[in-house]
This record gives structure tokens, C-alpha cells and sequence, in this order.
């Protein structure tokens, strides 16, 4: 007992000193911030003021981020009580357990769908119902340690991986390259297929099917999630996808995201102010895991085009291409995810696990 309370003295100096630091620290001594106002700006070609102004962090967000980077590698621990604050909101607007997919128990053969990208609606047959499960796949399950990864271009060279595999849910996006173990982790729990992907990368599904399937497998037994039916157009291929899925034995771990659950979740936040045009697939599933687990951390979550020691970095960690312009608001939703942290909600992963 002797030795908690002094290990416990011992901690609470250390991170008392910390704090110390971090109101004493002038902006400028912080490598992160050597740019002469103190602003970090998503793109470094962005020229009009207007665009600089909206890829700006406040600088309230600035002083939480500062907090951040002094204080992350200390050890962290959610505050229960604004954990169970933000799931009951979340379970009362969306119940992600009940809703997140489309499953015989909350889709009726004979009723329609309504997309939530835009004002149309797709008619279940029975050819949907067929390929639906019975229920969800995620109904009262709970989660100690979650990892939400981004795929932002600061987890290269982060050796985040051994740490990432160490959670019970980890969570990928639009099937990420996995040829970056050290960085990035082996492990995979549920990973997204957004529509796009199908598009670009496998030529609708037109044509050979194989490579589809053979770069499902690098996802181990991984769930997959279509966003299938956020537009009208996406429904023949969505069918293609899953049928694809059941030519090569993958059906059971295939399931369409319900556009009623992101419709409802969108609502959710352009009642507390945020409105971009789509939420993007990281920020619907850090909701989903603030719904499912108890620590959440998130890696790769990081819409600025400069790392921590300013240097240039790619926008994934494994390409550099940019989403279409205008959809989403990365830098807002960064900030709300700041904000969560000063809140003890979630844990933000930043620069390198070692």
C-alpha cells in the first residue's frame, strides 16, 4: 500500500510539473507551432483568405492541442461519467447497436429504404432480404479498448502498430493498405467499402472479380461495411459486392451500413451546429465506438498537411490522394474530436507510440 501512494505522489508531480510546462511554454518554443501566428492550416496551397480562415484551428483548439502534446504520454483514463453521457445521447438518437446495419429484424420485405445522401428511396425485395442477416451483429456487445484508425498521412513511420493490435476493437476505413505492419498494425475488427472504392479500384466489379475478393482476405475476419445505400445509384452495385462476397465465401462477414442510422446521426450533430455536406466515414465510427467501447484512441486523425516537427506529409500514409473538395469538414470534425479529448472521451494518438 506504501508503494501506490508513493507511486501515486510521484505521478501526480510529474504530471503537475506537466501542466506547469504547458501554461509557462511560449507557442513559439513548441516545435509543432512555428508558423507566426501560431495556426496550423490544412493545405499549404491554399491561397484566397477566406479558404485559410476556414483551415484554421481556434485557438481555443489550439490550446487543447498544445495540452495534448505535452501531456499524451502520460498515462490516460476516460472520465466514466462523460463517457455514459455521450452514449446515452448517442443510443437515444441512433442506437448504432440496434440500427448500424440492415438486418431482417429492423428492414420489412415490401417497405423502402431512404437514402441519406440524397432525396430518393430504393424498394426492398426480397433479393435484399435474402442477403440480409437475421440480426445485428453488434446487439449488447461492449468493448474495453477500442482503436479507431484513421488513415491520415501521420501514422507513417509512427510504430504505432504493436500498439494498435493491443486493442479489443480496431476499426479501418474504405480498406486501407495493410503493407504497413510496424506502422499501422495487422489486426482488424470492422473495415468500411465505401462505393468509391468499388468504383476506382475494382472498375465496378464489372469485369474480374478475384482482386476484390484476394484484398478482402489481407483483412483477416475482419466485418465489412457497405455504405451501400446513402444514393439511389449505388444499389446494383452494392448487390455486386455481395454477391461477390458469397461467390468467395465472404458473405458472413459482409453487412450494408443502414442509411437511416446515418441519417439519424447526421441529424444529430446539424442540431448541435455542425452541418457539412456528409460526416465522413471516421466520424460516423468514432460515434459508433463511443457507443460500443470504454477507451477509445484514435490514430491517423490528422487533416493538416504538415506533421508535428512541420515537415510535409502525404494525406494517407499510404498515397497521396485527396478526397473530392467540399464534401466533408476534416479540420471541424478534428476539432470536435479535441474536444472530446479535453472532456476525457477519447484518447487522440499523435506523432510516435514509441
Amino acid at each position: 500500500m506504501q508503494r501506490k501512494q508513493i507511486f501515486k505522489l510521484g505521478f501526480c508531480s510529474v504530471f503537475l510539473v506537466g501542466l506547469l510546462t504547458f501554461f509557462m511554454l511560449d507557442m513559439q518554443n513548441l516545435l509543432v507551432f512555428r508558423k507566426p501566428k501560431g495556426s496550423i492550416q490544412l493545405s499549404k496551397t491554399e491561397s484566397d483568405s477566406e479558404s485559410i480562415k476556414n483551415e484554421t484551428l481556434s485557438n481555443q483548439d489550439q490550446k487543447i492541442l498544445r495540452h495534448l502534446l505535452l501531456t499524451q504520454e502520460y498515462p490516460w483514463e476516460p472520465n466514466a461519467t462523460e463517457v455514459l453521457q455521450y452514449r446515452a445521447k448517442l443510443r437515444e438518437c441512433c442506437n448504432a447497436s440496434f440500427h448500424l446495419v440492415l438486418t431482417k429484424q429492423n428492414t420489412r420485405l415490401g417497405s423502402n429504404i431512404t437514402c441519406d445522401g440524397e432525396n430518393a428511396t430504393v424498394p426492398v425485395k426480397a433479393d435484399l432480404i435474402s442477403l440480409l442477416p437475421e440480426r445485428s451483429p453488434f446487439l449488447d456487445y461492449r468493448y474495453r479498448n477500442c482503436a479507431v484508425v484513421g488513415n491520415g498521412g501521420i501514422l507513417r513511420d509512427s510504430c504505432c502498430g504493436e500498439e494498435i493490435d493491443q486493442a479489443d476493437l480496431v476499426i479501418r476505413f474504405n480498406m486501407p493498405s495493410m503493407n504497413f505492419p510496424e506502422d499501422v498494425g495487422t489486426k482488424t475488427s470492422l473495415v468500411t467499402i465505401n462505393p468509391s472504392i468499388l468504383m476506382e479500384r475494382y472498375q465496378w466489379l464489372e469485369n474480374r472479380r478475384k482482386p476484390f475478393a484476394e484484398a478482402l482476405r489481407s483483412y483477416g475476419d475482419s466485418l465489412f461495411l457497405l455504405p451501400a445505400f446513402s444514393f439511389k445509384s449505388g444499389e446494383e452495385l452494392a448487390y455486386r459486392a455481395l454477391y461477390t462476397m458469397e461467390d468467395f465465401g465472404l458473405l458472413r462477414q459482409a453487412f450494408y451500413l443502414n442509411p437511416q442510422y446515418l441519417s439519424n446521426l447526421s441529424s444529430y450533430w446539424k442540431k448541435k451546429g455542425f452541418q457539412p455536406e456528409r460526416l465522413s466515414s471516421g466520424f460516423f465510427f468514432v460515434n459508433v465506438a463511443l457507443e460500443f467501447c470504454q477507451h477509445i484512441t484514435l490514430y491517423g486523425f490528422w487533416p493538416f498537411s504538415l506533421d508535428l516537427d512541420d515537415q510535409p506529409i502525404p494525406h494517407h500514409y499510404y498515397d497521396n490522394k485527396f478526397p473530392k473538395e467540399g464534401v466533408h469538414k476534416m479540420h471541424t470534425e478534428f476539432s470536435h474530436y479535441l474536444h472530446m479529448y479535453s472532456q476525457d472521451v477519447l484518447r487522440l494518438r499523435l506523432g510516435n507510440c514509441q
